[in-house]
């Protein structure tokens, strides 16, 4: 057996085709206009984990290539059971009913197939099932939210054979969306980058390595004569690199003398004093939730991985909004916590709350 990635081929005494991965360059669209609708002095950012629709376990537990199989059609059938245009419609509401204007997305899935390929030449899977980006750009124009794509941060884009009867890709995106129409709010100077350190997910008991990079992405914004940067990005969960993520963003988007807001999933521990949390706060950066609301734990963090749990779960706060720079944080919440927020089928939006802050901008 062939396991074809970005990184070479690998051999191994099982069915040919079995796995491949690929990693895709680093891409950025504009969308028309390039300007949003920010109000007075102030901006409103939002931070949203859409989910993926499925966890790994499955896969990094198989161990032969019939459990391989097995797992890549179970993680199939649990991305199409999250019921991925219904979530990415609530997402959507979300978005407008909080008038955000720039809003960074996590776990942004195209879910594609392709004819099975256990015996033959690895070629991409190229028919969309799902994607959430336009599922979600869809509804936000249905409902009169016009907003575009402004960056997006390649990630994980793996292909697998199922039991279904055909192969499977899955590609997981960041990404920074803005409101598309007024006058008030300019943006320019967009940067995507990867990390240099990033973790590989063992399969078929570690003999294959699949690459998992991550990144962020950022934009310079104007609003009215006060300028500021605007940064997004998905830390690496339960990895010994994730501080060196942290490094990588504070020093990369960081690396201005305008003011910085980042927001994201970074799945770190609030208020470890040794931990990445604390790599941010050491850099100037403040959390824009204890500053606001010291005395709420805000969790944001996990419903069950299929979504059906009657009563929350949300244990943790790892979807923050951090900021350097004199702003002033006027409002921030949560999103998508309320058993009211489910979809008509009652499963949850996301297994994330997302976050809103209102930043009234510093003058320089």
């Amino acid at each position: 057996m062939k396991f074809e990635t970005s990184r070479g081929t690998y051999s191994l005494n099982i069915v040919r085709g079995v796995l491949a991965v690929l990693v895709l360059a680093a891409t950025f669209v504009f969308g028309q206009g390039g300007q949003s609708l920010a109000t007075g002095d102030s901006v409103r950012v939002m931070t949203r984990n859409v989910y993926q629709g499925v966890n790994f376990d499955g896969l990094l537990a198989a161990t032969s290539q019939l459990e391989l199989l097995v797992a890549a059609g179970d993680a199939y059938n649990s991305i199409n059971d999250s019921e991925p245009a219904a979530r990415m419609a609530a997402i959507a509401r979300e978005i407008v009913r909080n008038r955000a204007d720039l809003v960074g997305l996590q776990e942004m899935v195209i879910l594609r197939t392709g004819p099975s390929q256990l015996t033959n030449p690895f070629t991409p899977a190229t028919t969309v099932q799902f994607d959430f980006m336009q599922l979600l750009l869809k509804e936000l124009q249905r409902i009169g939210g016009r907003y575009h794509v402004v960056a997006i941060v390649p990630g994980l884009d793996a292909q697998l054979p199922t039991l279904l009867g055909f192969d499977a890709r899955l590609t997981v995106n960041d990404a920074i969306i803005a409101r598309s129409h007024g006058s008030d709010l300019k943006l320019s100077n967009v940067q995507v980058q990867g990390f240099l350190v990033d973790r590989d997910f063992p399969v078929l008991g570690g003999a294959v390595l699949i690459p998992n990079p991550r990144g962020w992405a950022s934009i310079d914004v104007e609003v009215k004569g006060r300028k500021f940067r605007f940064a997004t990005t998905h830390l690496e969960t339960e990895f010994p690199g994730q501080p060196l993520q942290a490094f990588d963003m504070i020093a990369g988007a960081g690396n201005t003398a305008l003011p910085v807001v980042f927001v994201g999933d970074f799945n770190a521990p609030v208020g470890d004093a040794l931990g990445t949390y604390q790599r941010f706060v050491t850099a100037g950066f403040v959390d824009a939730w204890t500053r606001k609301r010291p005395s709420e734990q805000g969790p944001t963090c996990c419903q069950a991985p299929d979504l059906q749990n009657d009563v929350s779960t949300l244990n943790q706060r790892i979807d923050l909004v951090f900021f350097r720079g004199a702003f002033h944080v006027e409002n921030i919440q949560r999103v998508g916590e309320k058993l009211s927020d489910r979809i008509h089928s009652g499963l949850w939006p996301s297994d994330h709350a997302g976050v809103v802050a209102t930043l009234r901008i510093p003058r320089r």
